[in-house]
């Protein structure tokens, strides 16, 4: 038996006794999902029928010309533990592939933002949240952006070589700014990353602001066919994760294996909410 089965036959006989009084915790059972749950399939649907179509279907055109000049060489996506087509593990990237088909059969919407963490620190989630990225950046009729939100460990920003450079924070703080000057190119087509910006204390004052809303509104309506993913550090441990849950569509929990208890996993997807976990990935298993 798995650990989250664990957890969830845990969570179910402390239901049965009482101790979880809240509608949203007697509402745990479903929400976890390992690896073998996230290969179901499922087709998105929807197509847009506003007035905006026309321009959805000219963005679409413009995906092809989103090349990179430099593009990762099959040895720095080794380095780098990316997936891609080519890789030899194809069951790794099998797998990638079916959360990304899961994300997309549970959406009713053109695009959705989906957030990344973890249910404790020092775990491998700023890679999933990376790969999921680049996994939906594979189908040539999408486009992905990667947006790190973990401030005080900013994993992507040394992933895809962008320390020091302007981000987030920077955004955040300027009247100036647009949101595509923060938008920088990687070295995988159709893939751009918001890197973190120069690191500050109090970020929860950032993500409680009125433009933090705004620029995770921005970034879904104006590119109808990118996929945002942020990263977020550790649910139980950060305020700015619990805030940007608020803000995202969906929420992909990372699980380290043996290194978090079942009464963690537990109360990860109760702080997470049923209506906003889409799964959890059994990293290191």
């Amino acid at each position: 038996m798995s650990i989250l089965e664990k957890a969830y036959l845990k969570a179910m006989s402390l239901e049965a006794k009482g101790t979880q009084k809240s509608k949203q915790e007697s509402n745990i059972s479903g929400l976890v999902d390992d690896c073998s749950d996230l290969n179901r399939m499922g087709i998105e649907t929807s197509r847009p029928q506003t007035k905006e179509a026309q321009d959805i279907v000219t963005s679409r055109v413009g995906i092809s010309q989103m090349n990179e000049v430099e593009r990762y060489s099959a040895k720095t996506f080794i380095e780098k533990r990316l997936i891609n087509s080519k890789m030899e593990d194809k069951q790794l990237l099998d797998r990638y592939r079916n959360i990304r088909t899961k994300l997309l059969s549970n959406s009713k919407k053109e695009n959705f933002v989906t957030l990344v963490t973890s249910v404790v620190p020092n775990t491998n989630s700023a890679l999933v949240a990376g790969n999921i990225a680049v996994t939906f950046a594979l189908d040539e009729a999408k486009t992905s952006m990667l947006v790190e939100a973990n401030i005080n460990s900013p994993s992507l920003n040394e992933l895809f070589d962008m320390s020091g450079k302007d981000g987030l924070i920077e955004y955040l703080e300027s009247d100036e700014l647009d949101a595509s000057q923060i938008l920088l190119k990687t070295g995988i087509p159709r893939l751009r990353v918001v890197p973190s910006g120069l690191h500050r204390e109090n970020s929860a004052e950032y993500f409680t602001s009125t433009k933090m809303a705004q620029f995770i509104k921005e970034i879904v309506n104006r590119y109808p066919d990118r996929y945002p993913i942020i990263n977020a550090p550790c649910v139980l441990n950060s305020a700015d994760t619990r805030i940007l849950i608020e803000l995202c569509d969906k929420v992909v929990l990372v699980v380290p294996y043996g290194k978090c208890s079942d009464e963690q996993i537990m109360q990860a997807a109760i702080t997470i909410g049923e209506e906003k976990l889409a799964g959890a990935v059994l990293d290191g298993f």
